[in-house]
């Protein structure tokens, strides 16, 4: 009931301070535009008419920051939600638990782990930071020496294997380190823009979506076309 309490507590609180914003946003503006524009310009008859908002205008603005309002407060239910469901931790799972666990939230990603192998426990140091940030999935752990049933099921041959499930159907996989830069040392970036390609998180940033590393390779190339 306290955690309850509290979650409730910090929606009504951020709520209500999207809700200021989006008037304080709304009351900047006026029927000619911003009012610090106004203020410089001066007068109203010497206001330049292209610059200034009609009544279609603002109707238009106040639906765009009702709709950011909406959409933000969706998100905060979500993630709240997800919370409750356990998102936003790393922690170790039974074979008991395993099926209850992928099929009980939307996206799951599950690290099968052998107690004594190093880079395991690499994959759960990038998963362990990758997890507070990324509450739209569900991450966990479990030993690939006690659950045989689903290391067979799954075909797992190789340890750390990363399986990623959506709505509990298997849709991709990570196994080793190949996809990740091949070393032990990759940075989590490189996890989470795997992640990201396998449909299981949503970037919050270009650098995550892959899109700047992309660039910089475009770039790359065109300097090295206009060196010919």
């Amino acid at each position: 009931m306290v955690l309850e309490q509290a979650i409730a507590d910090k929606t009504a609180m951020v709520e209500a301070e999207m809700a200021m914003a989006a008037q304080a946003e709304i009351d900047s503006y006026g029927i000619n535009g911003p009012k610090d524009v106004q203020a410089a310009e001066g007068s109203e008859e010497d206001e330049d008419p292209d610059f200034a908002m009609d009544e279609e205008e603002e109707r238009m603005l106040r639906q765009m920051t009702l709709e950011r309002i909406e959409a933000a407060r969706a998100e905060h239910t979500e993630n709240r939600e997800n919370i409750v469901r356990g998102h936003g931790t790393y922690n170790e799972i039974t074979e008991q638990e395993f099926l209850p666990t992928v099929t009980s939230t939307d996206y799951v990603i599950c690290a099968f782990f052998h107690k004594d192998f190093e880079r395991c426990k690499i994959v759960d140091k990038h998963m362990f930071l990758i997890c507070k940030q990324h509450v739209e999935a569900r991450f966990v752990r479990i030993d690939a020496e006690k659950c045989p049933f689903f290391v067979q099921k799954l075909q797992i041959q190789m340890l750390p294997t990363v399986i990623l499930f959506e709505n509990g159907v298997a849709i991709d996989r990570i196994t080793g380190f190949d996809e990740l830069g091949g070393e032990d040392d990759f940075p989590t970036i490189n996890m989470v823009r795997r992640l990201v390609k396998g449909g299981v998180l949503i970037p919050k940033n270009k650098s995550e979506s892959g899109q700047m590393m992309i660039n910089r390779g475009r770039d790359r190339d065109s300097d090295g076309d206009s060196d010919d």
